[in-house]
C-alpha cells in the first residue's frame, strides 16, 4: 500500500518535470547545423531531396529522408578495398543544408 501511495504522489512531480524545459539551444538552432566541423552541401537546383557534395568531384547525392543538419557521407570519396568495394566508413562526411523554398518563375 505504501508503494502505491509513493507512485501516486510522484505523478504530479513527474508531469511538472516533463513540462519544464531545462535544456535550450541558443537561437533555436539545430546544434548540428551550427557545427562547423563538417562542410555543408549545397542544394541542387530547387530539389529538397538532392544536394551537391562539397567534395570533389561534387556529385549530386540523394538525401531523401534526411533533415537539414543531419550528417551524410559522400560514398564517391570512400577508399576501395582489395575486392573493389568501397569502404563506407572512409567516405567523407558533410552536413545536409537548410533547403530554400522552391521559387516559381515569373512570366
Amino acid at each position: 500500500m505504501k508503494s502505491i501511495y509513493l507512485i501516486l504522489s510522484s505523478i504530479p512531480l513527474l508531469t511538472l518535470a516533463s513540462c519544464s524545459s531545462s535544456t535550450t539551444v541558443a537561437n533555436n538552432l539545430n546544434p548540428v547545423i551550427a557545427d562547423k566541423n563538417y562542410p555543408a552541401a549545397h542544394q541542387y537546383k530547387t530539389s529538397k531531396t538532392q544536394v551537391i557534395s562539397p567534395y570533389r568531384p561534387h556529385n549530386v547525392i540523394d538525401v531523401k529522408g534526411m533533415k537539414p543538419g543531419h550528417l551524410a557521407r559522400d560514398t564517391s570519396t570512400a577508399k576501395i578495398d582489395t575486392s573493389g568495394k568501397p569502404i563506407i566508413s572512409t567516405a567523407k562526411i558533410f552536413r545536409i543544408p537548410e533547403f530554400k523554398a522552391n521559387s516559381t518563375p515569373k512570366n
